[in-house]
């Protein structure tokens, strides 16, 4: 396969849908995946939260200042995206199924309710009310956005097998991060059914992942960043294992293990993520970091084992740069015209 045949097999043929070129204004080029930054957001909020569990008098009030100054960046953040990408539906409804239609694109869309959701475990603390009700929001939207999106993978047409991605796991990450504040919400019954539809479409879409990895031409240099995204199943199922379960179990171990595990191939991969060229996808990077923070720094609680508690610490300092580098590469990148542009 030449990299022209690649790239177009990636990519795909541009959709029936697709806007014309001629649209004018950055908002008919807002790209879906932006939602997945509200998720780095909102992770890095409820790490700093679990931090300031495991740390004492200063160093926890400290953690517990971060967390609030995260918050309010998440939903200062997470209200512009929501609010412009809905504009740009109602503005732009073509470009809005162009991205539905788009092979690559359409697993960005259960990003939204996966935000939502973390919002809601992220204000569970301080407004349950508030956190209940964008919840249920959060719960029915994704459980619509998953089959929508699984429907498309059926679809009556062939999805060359080229485009598979790590993005692809995004849907069945979704229904592993609603049990986190489901279980606490009450919603047990529900939880246990977002967290076994996730766990079962993760293993069904993990060696089609790594076949695609191994047999098919490499991921794009602007999609590398995407690499990140196979901790995040692990991690978060972990997480949401632990609420429903109550503590560690072998499942929990070995769930916790496949973290580790995912964790060491993103981390071998490093040289050819930084040498990517900066974009959107770059915000992959930050809800897998958030997810495995707060795995370490649960297991290691549970477990009562202090060294898991600091690597999971140490972890959450990676995380806070990593985001401040993100939010100011993606305003410069902005202010260079390079983000919301057509592809």
């Amino acid at each position: 396969m030449s990299q022209l045949q690649a790239v177009e097999a990636f990519e795909g043929p541009a959709p029936r849908h697709a806007p014309p070129a001629h649209e004018e204004g950055a908002l008919a080029h807002m790209p879906v995946g932006l939602f997945g930054m509200v998720m780095g957001l909102a992770g890095t909020t409820l790490a700093s939260q679990a931090a300031a569990r495991v740390l004492d008098g200063s160093l926890a009030a400290a953690a517990q200042w971060i967390a609030l100054a995260a918050a309010g960046v998440t939903l200062a953040v997470g209200s512009f995206i929501f609010l412009a990408y809905l504009i740009k539906l109602l503005r732009y409804p073509r470009a809005v199924v162009g991205e539905w239609h788009h092979h690559v694109r359409i697993n960005f869309f259960p990003a939204a309710s996966i935000a939502l959701a973390l919002v809601a475990t992220m204000l569970l603390p301080h407004a349950p009310g508030v956190a209940r009700v964008v919840w249920i929001i959060a719960a029915i939207g994704h459980a619509v956005g998953f089959v929508g999106v699984v429907s498309h993978w059926m679809g009556p047409r062939t999805i060359p097998v080229a485009t598979l991605n790590p993005a692809w796991f995004i849907p069945a990450v979704g229904n592993v991060v609603m049990p986190i504040a489901g279980v606490e919400l009450g919603y047990l019954s529900v939880s246990w059914l977002f967290f076994g539809t996730g766990i079962m479409f993760w293993l069904v879409l993990l060696p089609m992942v790594i076949h695609r990895f191994v047999f098919e031409a490499p991921l794009p240099p602007k999609l590398v960043p995407t690499l990140a995204i196979l901790i995040a199943p692990p991690a978060v199922a972990f997480i949401a294992y632990v609420k429903l379960a109550g503590g560690l179990d072998a499942a929990a171990q070995v769930l916790y293990g496949a973290t580790i595990a995912f964790a060491l191939l993103v981390f071998a991969a490093a040289g050819r993520i930084v040498k990517a060229p900066f974009g959107v996808p770059f915000w992959a990077l930050s809800f897998p970091s958030a997810g495995l923070t707060i795995a370490t720094l649960t297991y290691g609680a549970k477990a009562g084992i202090p060294g898991v508690v600091y690597a999971g610490l140490g972890l959450w300092v990676f995380l806070l740069v990593l985001i401040v580098v993100l939010l100011v590469r993606t305003l410069v990148a902005q202010a260079q015209g390079k983000i919301c542009v057509p592809e």
